[in-house]
């Protein structure tokens, strides 16, 4: 149960705190550790007596002395009352017991109060404690969903659905480090699309937009699950390859340019083209090292002719 549940619970509880003296109750994690309870307990238990933090079984004995478990209680378990005593008390209590989540709200009824006022006082508390546990849940869970979809988004280029390069080189720390630590191979693909500016200026921002979104596609295709793409800015794309070796990242690269030369997005027999640059991390390097290799390589492909892989 997370900070904002627990101390919803806590304020419920707090209402009934000052209830009739001949009515406990406790608070407990799913351990039986008491968390809290009220004032109560503490005066059957003698003045001297701590409760907080000691197992409902250290407090409670069945009326033939053995040792209540009250842990095997749950949502789909709940106990029937129970007749119990407090450890070195002759003090008898009906003891009801709710559980919630990881845990459990514990109300015991001295014997010889008015049964009736009691029960209807634990049968109230119990339903709204009940409702108001299950609609917290309901709200943690949709703060879960929303937190879940704004760190997506925050990720996320917005036009390719690639990751961004801020999330790229979050990737990439880490990549490298994991790399270092258990000696293995990793490499980096830095893509850029061939005379972008010219598709943006003779057929338009929508028409560059489908270029753009039609390579993204092909990277995401071509990526294994422990790849990273991600849209560099502008026309520049960057794959991270973890646990992949040179000849491997040549391949992959060799056959993105291949399927970017076979798909002419604006249907005008002139496809647009990838050049692609590819560098290796060296062990002990760091990041700005290697993307500085792999865009020395992108830019050797460029002055070689474009629509090309170059190391």
């Amino acid at each position: 149960m997370d900070f904002c549940t627990r101390i919803s619970w806590t304020r419920v509880l707090a209402e009934f705190l000052e209830r009739a003296d001949s009515l406990v109750v406790i608070l407990a994690d799913a351990e039986g550790r008491i968390v809290e309870c009220n004032l109560a307990l503490m005066r059957f238990l003698h003045k001297d007596a701590r409760p907080l933090g000691r197992l409902l079984g250290e407090i409670f004995r069945s009326t033939d002395g053995t040792i209540p478990d009250f842990c095997a209680f749950g949502p789909d378990n709940p106990p029937l009352p129970q007749i119990l005593r407090l450890r070195g008390s002759d003090d008898v209590f009906k003891v009801t017991c709710s559980v919630q989540d990881s845990e459990m709200l514990v109300l015991a009824e001295r014997i010889g109060c008015s049964n009736n006022v009691v029960m209807q006082t634990m049968s109230s508390l119990t339903n709204e404690l009940v409702g108001i546990g299950r609609e917290l849940s309901r709200k943690n869970r949709e703060l879960r969903e929303t937190k879940s979809r704004i760190e997506a988004i925050s990720r996320t280029d917005s036009l390719t659905g690639l990751a961004n390069r801020g999330f790229f080189m979050e990737r990439l720390q880490e990549s490298i480090s994991l790399a270092d630590r258990h000696k293995q191979e990793l490499c980096l693909l830095m893509a850029d699309l061939d005379h972008f500016k010219r598709v943006n200026d003779t057929h338009g921002h929508d028409a560059g937009d489908r270029v753009l979104q039609a390579f993204s596609a092909i990277l995401s295709r071509s990526c294994r699950k422990e790849d990273l793409a991600a849209r560099g800015g502008g026309e520049e794309f960057l794959v991270l390859l973890p646990m992949t070796n040179e000849e491997d990242a040549l391949r992959m690269a060799v056959r993105i340019c291949a399927s970017m030369r076979l798909l002419d997005v604006l249907e005008q027999g002139a496809p647009v083209t990838v050049s692609i640059g590819v560098a290796c991390h060296h062990h002990g390097g760091s990041p700005d090292q290697v993307l500085g290799r792999v865009d020395q390589a992108l830019q050797r492909a460029k002055e070689q002719g474009r629509d090309r892989v170059t190391l």
